[in-house]
């Protein structure tokens, strides 16, 4: 099963944590996954491996309850 969904809102794990939308998900012949992402501000996909990827974090949204504990 993939780690992230389509939809999804998600940062690269390098390149500052430029932050993207996952717009397809690609199953590879290992058995890991590759991710076009829609990446904000460039107008074109970018493709990612799975470990090159992370959670968006959004400062504005609610945290969860017991979170920065």
């Amino acid at each position: 099963m993939s780690r992230f969904a389509i939809g999804e809102r998600v940062d690269s794990a390098s390149d500052g944590h430029e932050g993207g939308i996952v717009c397809a998900v690609f199953p590879t012949v290992d058995g890991n996954f590759r991710y076009a992402v829609d990446m904000e501000g460039y107008g074109a996909l970018q493709f990612f491996n799975e470990e090159k990827l992370v959670v968006h974090l959004d400062p504005f949204s609610p945290q969860p309850a017991g979170a920065g504990s």
